[in-house]
């Protein structure tokens, strides 16, 4: 999402490359949103306030009395990190029936360097994670991350920012994007790149950015013996989006954005098609407003399309939109709400495009200033098109995060889970419970 317009020149640096690394490391997010730990638990959208909120969210609210300092190096600030975290799940393999039951262990060290200049900025940023299953060694797995980002103040109203990563993921049991079914979680790498440039001029704000990435998928082999080819399963993706907004008031920004992307397989026969590779684009526009501290948001209506190579598939187009909302009921309590309608497509699956809805509704109260509580409700369905299937996923949650000192904090979440939909064997109930503890300085 490109965000709204910013004030102008101090604050426009900090907040264009935070959006920027947000959606290249997901780190940078980490330092103003406290980022649930299960992804089952995680809005479709990154919480981000509205420039100029004087009283942001529970989760988006800086807390610096409880803020590692850092250890400075010259121009640099380094925040090294370590994540202890224990937990179960009754269903790992996520199945209809004959579910196994498994303790988990996750270690998960990480280091950030980010400058202290006056102008311009530079942050990198590492990680690593082991995942231990105890009474299934076949789930365990081992991911990566690296990542660099930067911002160049040019002018008054002009910053330049980029960014770039290399991660190591494995697929995620009961993912509805990913209906492969293998024996052992199959690994695949994921580079990205990003860049973009934005402009303020007084009310007015223009920004364009440019994308790339490439999922290299590992082979598998499935729960049938056979073998899964990861070079079926691997794709590249180029895109641009363009946004242009005004401020009518200081609370309140029109909007409109467009972008097109293409997406290439590195073996576009499959899924009974000929090429699955595809291209289009796609339009929005809408408003966001910050009203008093109590009411903030962005709404935005649109149109996407996809075109498919193979001419037997055809085009696929549908309305889009989306929509953020904030309300501080209190200094201590906060209620957000999402809702998310876009294209999206997948590999492998029983078509290669779908129409997706998420609709995510979340409660956050700080029940004392070292305690934070939370609690999630969304649902998400997916229509494939040009097929009959569709699959429909329950998502409810909570968890707590205290405060410690600066330098350790505590977290603890639930999550149950339930997928319902016509495909065979992909239905179940899923229960996962998770303890963290955070060492940072």
């Amino acid at each position: 999402m490109i965000p709204p317009c910013r004030p102008p020149h101090r604050s426009l640096l900090p907040s264009a490359l935070a959006v920027l690394l947000a959606t290249i490391s997901g780190m940078a997010v980490a330092q103003s949103y406290h980022r649930p730990i299960l992804i089952e638990n995680q809005p479709p959208q990154d919480p981000r306030d509205p420039p100029g909120e004087d009283q942001p969210g529970v989760m988006t609210r800086a807390y610096p009395e409880f803020s590692p300092p850092g250890i400075t190096l010259g121009g640099f600030t380094l925040t090294p990190r370590l994540m202890t975290d224990i937990g179960y799940s009754d269903n790992i393999y996520a199945r209809p029936r004959n579910s196994q039951a498994s303790a988990i262990g996750l270690l998960t060290p990480e280091a950030e360097l980010q400058s202290n200049w006056s102008r311009h900025l530079l942050q990198a940023a590492v990680s690593a994670e082991a995942k231990r299953y105890a009474s299934e060694k076949s789930e365990n797995v081992e991911n990566y991350r690296v990542s660099l980002g930067g911002g160049l103040d040019i002018a008054t109203g002009s910053v330049l920012t980029g960014a770039v990563k290399r991660q190591r993921f494995h697929d995620l049991r009961g993912d509805p994007e990913n209906e492969v079914r293998t024996r052992e979680p199959t690994p695949f790498d994921l580079t990205a790149g990003n860049i973009a440039f934005q402009q303020q001029l007084g009310d007015l704000s223009f920004r364009l950015e440019g994308s790339g990435s490439s999922y290299e998928f590992q082979s598998g082999t499935g729960v049938n013996g056979r073998t899964i080819d990861g070079a079926d399963r691997s794709y590249a993706t180029l895109g641009g989006l363009g946004r242009v907004s005004y401020a009518l008031s200081p609370d309140f920004s029109v909007f409109g954005e467009g972008g097109w992307q293409n997406r290439t397989y590195d073996r576009p026969r499959g899924n009974g098609l000929s090429s699955r590779n595809s291209t289009g684009p796609t339009v929005n526009s809408g408003f966001s407003f910050a009203l008093g501290g109590l009411w903030s948001g962005e709404v935005a209506v649109g149109y996407a399309e996809r075109d498919i190579d193979d001419a037997k598939f055809g085009s696929v187009s549908a309305m889009t939109a989306r929509a953020s909302l904030l309300w501080n009921v209190t200094r201590a309590t906060s209620l957000r709400g999402q809702a998310v309608r876009a294209v999206g497509e997948t590999a492998v699956g029983p078509s290669v495009a779908y129409i997706g809805t998420t609709y995510w509704f979340g409660i956050e109260h700080q029940l004392q200033s070292d305690l934070l509580l939370g609690a999630n409700v969304s649902t998400r369905t997916l229509d494939y098109v040009h097929s009959p299937d569709q699959t429909d996923i329950l998502s409810v949650g909570a968890r707590a995060t205290w405060f410690i000192n600066r330098n350790f904090r505590a977290q603890a979440e639930y999550n149950f889970s339930r997928r319902d939909g016509t495909l065979p064997d992909s239905n179940f109930d899923r229960n996962i419970g998770m303890l963290r503890f955070v060492s940072s300085f």
